[in-house]
């Protein structure tokens, strides 16, 4: 008899309208995305009330959804400008507010209480008494501290109302404080991490006089940090990569998994929606046969990232939470362009060129350079990339060229198989 499981909702970031097309185009249920205020990632670009509106429409289209992040802790002065965004939320139509602070939530039932709340991870809820006290006040979903282990979110699964949803970050940055309770930020630069403003000195570069830390009244219990030409990082988390795990996370009774990275780029938002969508649809095909993919392994190596592990899902982190050797991004692929509506047709002597060497010419919008001779790969929503040589290239006019220097230059590169419009180009 086939075994039948829940398959979470897969949520990714949108930081910008277009990382939102990306991240629902390559396989996200949902996205979470912030306005121009309010939100925790003050520097991304983020969604102006119009843009907003019209993300919603593209989402619902294609039958998925937008959470809105209100997740800053406001002060009482800026209520006002608050209710007037909770007002432009309201008119597009988004799916859910994401909410820190107890008073958001109230002034949000309030003055909305059609659109439901889901708590965020900023309130830190680690059990299933304040899960069960969120839900009376009217909240739909609690997203879960990043500090719980599986087990525990199993048995607060299991102490919760079905009527509430679980959400759980697995992909992407860590903070070195209590799920993003960091004062590191305001101490060094003035700079509020609870309003979206974080610095990010837990990345900085350190130096040390001495090689271990110890603390007074734990006299023999020694903190390494050692330095080497970078300086020490003895704050600086490594990143969440749970893909290994969906399993394990499916069984947990878990309602959303969730990606970090609205600071990322649109290829970021593309490879790891596409990567953990992949992997949820084969094990919901055959959850008894499921074996996981070890090139989705590949596809989350090829974003920048720090070093992954599995923080706190399996046990608190001890040797391994940190990055060790330098603050420099691992990035195995380089996004190198996108591909464009075939409406306009190369002319017919290059096609016939192509058609000679077994290809057809696609045309892309340029993001990063590559030349003649240089192994390239399409990524395809719903397949892992596939490689090929780069060996008939023309700029947009169809002249010959042997490289793509110019930003967002458009050309036409010929690749031996079939190409969507959307489909990114790496190298």
């Amino acid at each position: 008899m086939k075994q039948t499981v829940k398959i979470p909702e897969l949520l990714s970031p949108a930081g910008s309208p277009v990382k939102l097309r990306f991240a629902l185009n390559y396989g996200a249920d949902a996205v979470y995305a912030a306005g121009k205020h309010f939100g925790m990632r003050a520097a991304a670009n983020n969604f102006t009330d119009q843009e907003f509106a019209e993300a919603v429409r593209y989402a619902h289209a294609k039958g998925k959804k937008v959470y809105a992040a209100v997740n800053i802790m406001p002060h009482d002065d800026e209520y006002v400008h608050l209710e007037k965004y909770l007002e432009s939320l309201g008119r597009a139509n988004v799916d859910a507010l994401i909410c820190a602070d107890l008073g958001t939530i109230s002034l949000a039932r309030e003055m909305l209480p059609d659109i439901p709340i889901h708590v965020s991870t900023q309130a830190s809820v680690t059990n299933a008494r304040a899960a069960e006290a969120y839900l009376r006040l009217g909240c739909r979903r609690v997203i879960l501290a990043r500090e719980l282990t599986l087990s525990e979110i199993k048995e607060l699964r299991r102490r919760c109302s079905r009527e509430l949803e679980l959400e759980v970050f697995v992909h992407g940055s860590m903070c070195v404080a209590y799920s993003g309770r960091c004062l590191l930020s305001n101490y060094l630069t003035g700079r509020d991490a609870n309003r979206g403003e974080c610095a990010q000195p837990c990345r900085w570069n350190y130096r040390v006089r001495y090689l271990e830390f110890e603390e007074q009244k734990r006299p023999g219990m020694f903190i390494p940090a050692e330095e080497n030409e970078f300086g020490t990082f003895v704050l600086s988390s490594r990143d969440l990569c749970m893909i290994r795990h969906i399993p394990e996370l499916c069984e947990a009774g878990i309602d959303s998994l969730k990606i970090e990275g609205r600071m990322k780029s649109e290829y970021y938002a593309a490879v790891t929606a596409n990567a953990y969508r992949i992997a949820l649809d084969s094990y919901a095909a055959s959850p008894e046969n499921y074996v996981f993919d070890e090139r989705l392994w590949g596809e989350v190596e090829s974003v920048s990232h720090r070093e992954y592990s599995t923080g706190f899902f399996f046990g608190p982190p001890q040797e391994d939470a940190n990055v060790c050797s330098t603050l420099d991004y691992i990035r195995d692929k380089a996004y190198l362009a996108v591909a464009q509506s075939r409406d306009i047709a190369p002319p017919e002597k290059l096609q016939h060129e192509a058609a000679t060497k077994g290809l057809t010419l696609y045309r892309f919008v340029q993001s990063n350079k590559f030349k003649l001779g240089d192994t390239v790969s399409i990524l395809t929503p719903g397949k892992t990339g596939r490689a090929f040589v780069a060996e008939l290239l023309y700029d947009a006019e169809g002249n010959p060229i042997d490289s793509t220097p110019h930003p967002l230059m458009e050309f036409w590169l010929g690749v031996p198989f079939e190409v969507k419009e959307g489909d990114i180009l790496r190298g």
